[in-house]
């Protein structure tokens, strides 16, 4: 899960498809150099689940399952508690489970899925994200780097320019500048974000 890091950030990393696939390629590497076999891979959902199938295509591994995370708060709390809103469908007793991630910010997601998983048998389970941030609390048993930057992967780029343009005030111009695709492109997304949103809330009034 991205999201917007804490502290905030003051510079930005924007990750191009191709990065990815070498970032992937990389943690797989390091898992084989450790002679683990992995039997089943779980991809937290949204963000790990890309590099969750790369990695099933890297190492080989067919068996794969899904796991969603979100953080609520309730009226008059004032801590944000996990919630599991995807169940887990796939078999991982007595399985080497490795369960990706994209980035391990504050490192609550990762803690929520292992602590989660544990529940169901497993005989190992490990851990990795593309990413990792230097103040997270939960450190991936396997990652490809260490940035403190707001990291834009290519599958959350619609949802940071709204991010950047509708609540932080940036200009399109500045958000083209920020993530080096084209003005035009920025806008495009913008604009069919903005529009899938409005569409999504007037289908929840009918």
């Amino acid at each position: 899960m991205t999201g917007i890091p804490h502290p905030q950030p003051t510079r930005f990393k924007p990750v191009s498809w191709r990065e990815v696939e070498e970032g992937c390629a990389h943690i797989a590497e390091k898992i084989l150099a450790t002679n683990l076999n992995v039997d089943v891979i779980v991809g937290i959902l949204r963000g790990g689940w890309i590099p969750a199938r790369l990695l099933s295509d890297y190492l080989g591994v067919d068996t794969m399952g899904a796991l969603e995370v979100k953080f609520y708060r309730g009226v008059g709390e004032t801590a944000e508690k996990p919630v599991i809103t995807q169940p887990l469908i796939v078999n991982v007793r007595d399985k080497v489970v490795l369960v990706v991630d994209d980035v391990s910010d504050t490192g609550k997601t990762l803690t929520v899925a292992v602590n989660f998983l544990m529940h169901y048998g497993p005989r190992k389970i490990v851990t990795a994200t593309l990413y990792v941030k230097p103040w997270s609390m939960y450190r991936p048993d396997f990652y490809h780097s260490e940035t403190d930057a707001w990291i834009i992967f290519p599958w959350d780029k619609a949802e940071t320019v709204v991010e950047l343009v509708a609540k932080r005030g940036l200009s399109i111009e500045e958000v083209s500048k920020i993530t080096g695709e084209s003005i035009d492109f920025i806008r495009r997304i913008f604009e069919t974000r903005n529009k899938a949103s409005t569409t999504s809330s007037r289908a929840g009034q009918d």
